[in-house]
């Protein structure tokens, strides 16, 4: 036997659902732990759990799982893995298939059953209360360390660990473990389940490779609808308990040794039973939905014993009727007692409801029944019986039809009023809700309707018969964008219509209850139409045609030159050849004196339109897109690097200097700080006017020496937006 794990690699075989087998095994992660106790594991309607709570990696290892009677023995419930619950499910195609969770764990309970250091500790623990004197459940025990680490370290473990009052056991808080062989006080784990232990509780699901290492014959029970090597029976943990008191249970499982192979258990949904000694139904025999009513027919209540109870012995049931009730005991039903006893040997009771015509009109009235429970309980088991009025008597409608000649034609019959459900006899002696017939000349048609309180009515159709109807579709259509096509359909027979085409041989949505003839279908894209169904109200009709439609062609070409800055006007587009249908128009989103010759554009988009001789329109985009970014050398504006303020009318003022005709408004603000960063000049709000605003190279009216300087000026530009410029200036004397 190979003592130790030698991997090159970890494979997650996470298969998607649509690649499974039908009959493998599936699993689900999207609900909580909540839920997952209380709507999958907790049998029957007292759910008296709380504060439940996840052990380890609750997204990736807890869940549930489905279609698993075939291959477990269970259909459904939890499932809780020491890797991705995704892995469980088949074929078994791996002999090592892992998914780590990278999770060293240090758990006091399964550290006592641990051979070696515990990894990826995964389970659900909560406290309960239970009902009776004994609890059970049904799980199942699976691995991929199956067969070849039996007997080695990688004894991965699980157990069930209760503890409460009355229960004085070896692990944390006195707590006992419940996974365990019956008849023995073995735990259930790899080297005590296996094809050398314990056979008679062990299922051999090894691969060819695994039986080599094993020497042992393959004989696979489900390699393709489950992933692990190997698992157990369905087994049963059952333990005693003090009625109506606080127990506590962890459910977990982990890795041991290392945390590659997983493990799993699967807990069998609504398997985990608190004790209720009965289950209870409301019913009516012969109905569906629990309604009885006056003057017709009676219902009842059901007790089902629990598998719990002795059947060797009487079952006393207290029960009240609920103050939600509005029936009255005695005047709306014969009067009943408030206990029933399942005697011994059986497993049901049937409480009759005799209902009492009491000849008021009432409307619907309830008669919900709960149980008595010593403890108190969450979510009681109880269950409701509704009391109508009497029936109003059935009335039936078949309306005269007409049907095509040698086509299948269905008769269905509207049924008002009465109880359901409803028996159809037809004068031709079928007894369906509907009755397909094939007429060849006009024909009468009766058919009785007896409802569930013997009331019954009668009706007689008379079926015409019409010659098939035929559908034309055909012509050649211009598509444009501004025009719909609309592609006439010629119809015979009687409305409403329904036809069906295709585009190119590509099935289209069908079109019903058409009630205009001929009936225009609306063409947005071009092909070939042809219609591939067709029926009138009555028939199935012939069909006939198809329609070309092409897109009406306009044969144009431009030439676009971007403007080179963003606020530059020296963008074009020019229509250098343009052939359409006449007489046509040419339209743009802005005005221009030449519509073929667009000038002076700055950067933007500017939208052409032409409309030709048949109305179609064809419509273009043109984004200009500056050629530069909006910097200082795409600023239309000039600023010295020196200037001489030396009173000889050359160059003595510091200014800037653009033309207002290139998109600048003004100058927002000019500032100028000396070496220091000092604020030694500011001038806000000015136009250009060649050079007579600016700065004179003073500070508080006296004249600066010889030096740089920085400045900053603020742009405003004709659109709106704004340009910070930046730089720095020598000042001579």
């Amino acid at each position: 036997m190979n003592s130790n794990k030698y991997f090159t690699s970890i494979c997650c075989l996470c298969l998607p659902a649509i690649f499974l087998a039908q009959s493998s095994l599936q699993t689900e992660n999207n609900l909580g732990v909540e839920d997952l106790i209380k709507d999958i594991f907790i049998k029957g309607n007292c759910k008296n759990v709380s504060n439940i709570t996840a052990i380890g990696d609750e997204i990736i290892s807890i869940g549930q799982f489905k279609n698993g009677v075939n291959i477990i023995n269970i259909n459904d419930g939890i499932i809780l893995s020491t890797g991705d619950i995704a892995l469980a499910q088949g074929p078994n195609i791996s002999s090592e298939a892992s998914y780590s969770l990278d999770s060293y764990s240090t758990d006091p309970d399964l550290s006592r059953l641990a051979t070696d250091s515990l990894f990826d500790a995964t389970g659900i623990e909560f406290d309960f209360v239970p009902l009776n004197e004994k609890v059970t459940f049904r799980y199942v025990f699976a691995s991929e360390e199956y067969c070849e680490f039996v007997g080695s370290p990688f004894n991965d473990v699980f157990g069930f660990f209760v503890s409460g009052p009355g229960i004085n056991g070896t692990f944390e808080n006195n707590a006992i473990n419940v996974a365990t062989l019956i008849g023995t006080n073995e735990d259930v784990s790899i080297n005590t389940v296996n094809h050398l232990s314990n056979t008679n509780f062990y299922i051999d699901n090894v691969t060819n490779l695994d039986a080599e290492n094993c020497m042992i014959i393959s004989n696979p029970a489900a390699q393709d609808e489950i992933e692990y090597d190997g698992y157990t029976i369905r087994l049963t943990a059952s333990f005693q308990v003090i009625p109506c008191e606080t127990y506590h249970i962890r459910l977990i499982i982990g890795d041991v040794g290392d945390d590659a192979l997983d493990s799993a258990v699967f807990l069998e949904s609504k398997s985990f039973d608190l004790g209720e000694k009965v289950n209870l139904r409301a019913e009516v025999p012969g109905r569906d939905e629990p309604i009885a009513y006056e003057d017709c027919v009676d219902g009842q209540f059901v007790f089902k014993r629990s598998s719990l109870t002795d059947i060797n012995e009487d079952c006393t049931i207290e029960y009240s009727i609920s103050p939600e009730s509005t029936a009255t005991n005695g005047v709306d039903f014969l009067e009943i007692p408030m206990s029933i006893t399942i005697a011994a040997g059986d497993t049901n009771f049937i409480l009759p409801i005799t209902i009492i015509n009491d000849n008021i009109t009432e409307g619907t009235e309830n008669l919900k029944l709960q149980f008595e429970y010593e403890c108190d309980c969450i979510d009681p088991s109880q269950s409701e019986l509704f009391i109508n009025d009497p029936p109003v008597e059935l009335s039936i409608n078949l309306d005269d039809a007409t049907a095509c000649a040698n086509q299948a034609f269905t008769l269905t019959p509207e049924v008002t009023d009465g109880v359901p459900p409803f028996n159809m006899l037809w004068e031709t002696g079928e007894m369906t809700d509907s009755l397909e017939v094939i007429a060849t000349e006009p024909t009468n048609y009766k058919v009785t309707v007896t409802d569930f309180c013997g009331n019954t009515d009668s009706i007689t159709a008379e079926i015409g018969v019409q010659e098939i109807p035929t559908a034309t579709l055909m012509g050649d259509y211009d598509l444009c964008e501004i025009v719909d096509v609309g592609i006439p359909v010629q119809m015979g027979g009687n409305p409403p219509w329904k036809i069906q085409y295709s585009i190119d041989g590509i099935e289209q949505t069908p079109i019903e209850n058409i009630q205009t003839n001929p009936f225009f279908l609306n063409s947005t894209t071009e092909g070939t139409y042809a219609l591939t169904a067709f029926n009138d109200s009555f028939c199935e009709g012939r069909f006939t045609g198809s329609a070309d439609v092409e897109y009406s062609s306009f044969d144009i070409s431009t030439e676009v030159v971007a403007p080179t800055c963003l606020n530059s006007a020296d963008g074009s587009i020019e229509i250098t050849q343009l052939d359409a249908i006449a007489p046509f128009s040419i339209d743009w989103n802005i005005e221009t004196p030449d519509e073929r010759f667009l000038q002076n554009l700055k950067a933007g988009i500017y939208t052409l339109n032409i409309l030709n001789g048949e109305g179609c329109l064809y419509k273009k985009d043109f984004d200009l897109t500056a050629t530069s970014s909006n910097d200082e050398a795409c600023v239309p504006i000039y600023i010295p690097n020196s200037f001489s303020p030396n009173n000889d009318g050359i160059n003595d003022i510091f200014t800037v200097f653009y033309n207002p005709l290139n998109g600048i408004e003004n100058i927002i603000s000019m500032q100028i700080y000396n070496r220091w960063g000092s604020l030694i000049f500011e001038e806000a709000n000015f136009i250009s006017d060649n050079g007579t605003s600016g700065w004179s190279g003073d500070f508080n009216g006296k004249p600066l020496d010889t030096g740089v300087y920085v400045y900053k000026i603020q742009v405003a530009f004709e659109d709106g937006s704004t340009q910070l410029l930046s730089g720095d200036v020598t000042l001579f004397r």
